[in-house]
């Protein structure tokens, strides 16, 4: 219901737009009295251009919404080519008889040296009209790059829909995998054990994991989290990996933050397959590297930045972290069109990342 009122909106927009351009050429302070066979004094030209405006309408209509959709849009070049063609001349001949129409309405001129009662004596011009056809054509030329546009900005739509949908059914079915409840259930059962036999660092981690995991099944299905909500996610990954080490292994990961955290919103795990790529390739077995995340709010906008030594080597860096990258980047320009910017570096063993977001206010 929503698209075909769309539709219609649209060709009413299309005719008051043919209509001012139809009315700012006819009506004009130097308009001669005699144009081609009509005149202004009995009003002969105010009806033929009203006949110039509907098969104008016509033609780019037929063009737009019949002709580019149904045949240039699949392929079919050869019936276009003919109908287009066919088209042109048919709607070009009817223009041409219904000027003649309107000249014997108004009892003007219609063959070579004709006399009427409301002009001296005017030569018309025996051979077919022309001029009619060129600009029909050109009108027509318009129709097909007007609906050619249409067709690509509608594709381009359906494609992004499409995507987003795919997505959305991605999380479902990894939501579906497992039974959030049960899940939770047992991890809460095992923390409870743990607490009996006083294994509070146990315990610890099956907590953490059990906050990871509870943002990753429940809030993901939201549209937008509040970034301090997004950010306890972030530090519960952290607080998971640090777990592969001991308390020895002073391992170096730093996050900092700046600015009003609670201000805005943005899209749940858009953050995190960039610090899990840290994690992944920025860290050794036993603690060495780093990782220096840094986070800020500045009117709106959010900083995100990311460095790590790169300590995979070869081509498993890229097997591992390519795939994740180019996901979050088309994920980006889903979620963010024209709203984020993405530089990704790799200089002297160093991976860099840092990203920009116009994200929405916090209600």
């Amino acid at each position: 219901m929503k698209a075909s009122k769309t539709h219609i909106l649209e060709k009413l927009i299309i005719i008051i737009v043919f209509g001012a351009a139809f009315y700012s050429i006819l009506y004009h302070p130097t308009l001669p009295v005699f144009i081609n066979e009509f005149n202004t004094v009995d009003g002969s030209i105010y009806v033929s251009r009203l006949v110039d405006l509907l098969i104008a309408l016509v033609i780019f209509m037929s063009a737009a919404f019949f002709l580019v959709p149904k045949y240039l849009e699949r392929r079919r070049h050869v019936p276009f080519v003919f109908l287009s063609l066919c088209a042109v001349a048919a709607l070009s001949l009817i223009h041409h008889q219904l000027n003649g129409i309107v000249l014997r309405l108004f009892n003007l001129p219609t063959g070579p040296h004709e006399i009427s009662d409301k002009m001296i004596t005017y030569i018309r011009r025996i051979t077919f009209d022309f001029p009619i056809i060129p600009v029909n054509a050109g009108i027509y030329v318009l129709g097909i790059l007007y609906g050619m546009s249409r067709d690509w900005i509608q594709r381009s739509r359906r494609e992004s829909r499409l995507v987003k949908e795919k997505m959305k059914a991605d999380i479902e079915l990894l939501r579906s995998q497992i039974n959030p409840h049960f899940f939770f259930n047992a991890l809460n059962n095992i923390y409870a054990i743990t607490q009996r036999k006083g294994e509070e660092e146990t315990g610890r981690a099956i907590m953490k994991l059990s906050e990871l995991m509870r943002h990753m099944i429940y809030d993901s299905d939201q549209e937008a989290v509040g970034l301090d909500r997004e950010l306890e996610h972030v530090q519960s990954f952290i607080d998971v990996a640090r777990l592969k080490f001991t308390p020895d292994e002073d391992v170096d990961i730093a996050l900092m933050k700046e600015g009003d955290l609670h201000a805005v919103r943005i899209a749940p795990l858009i953050l995190i397959p960039f610090v899990e790529n840290a994690v992944k390739h920025g860290l050794g077995s036993r603690g060495e590297g780093y990782i220096h995340m840094k986070i800020q709010v500045e009117d709106g906008v959010l900083l995100f930045s990311v460095e790590n030594p790169i300590l995979s080597k070869g081509a498993a860096i890229k097997k591992h972290s390519g795939i994740g990258l180019d996901n979050v980047k088309k994920r980006l320009d889903l979620l963010y069109p024209g709203r984020n910017s993405l530089n990704i570096t790799e200089k002297e063993g160093v991976f860099a990342v840092d990203l920009t977001i116009q994200t929405e206010k916090n209600p």
